[in-house]
């Protein structure tokens, strides 16, 4: 497994957004699970307890478009963990968030398709 490990916050006290984490992937066609998730935005849905449901039963799942959309929409995220799966329902990424002081991608090597080397 590859493993980078993004701090939340820059030294000049600039947040680190998920859609900023996101530009670290190509384009890919996995689909894209919360599994945990505590933050602050616009949620799909409409609500917090909306979503916060669908994350619960395992239904907050998106494309690579709706997972961006969704990312574009958040302001913060605190704490949680997002799942990519490919189309054998292999687990290949996976993003978590610690205590808005971090981030940590975790990517399967196997899964022919790293994250992007140009950040």
């Amino acid at each position: 497994m590859l493993v980078e490990t993004i701090r939340m916050w820059t030294d000049p006290r600039t947040m680190v957004h998920l859609r900023d984490v996101l530009t670290r992937f190509q384009p890919n066609n996995w689909r894209w699970r919360i599994e945990e998730f505590e933050g602050v935005g616009r949620f799909p849905g409409g609500t917090w307890t909306e979503f916060d449901a669908d994350v619960e039963a395992g239904t907050a799942v998106f494309d690579w478009d709706g997972i961006q959309q969704f990312a574009g929409g958040l302001d913060q995220m605190i704490d949680g963990r997002i799942v990519a799966i490919d189309a054998d329902g292999m687990i290949v990424a996976t993003i978590e968030a610690f205590d808005s002081s971090e981030y940590e991608i975790v990517i399967d090597p196997a899964s022919g398709h790293p994250t992007a080397t140009t950040h």
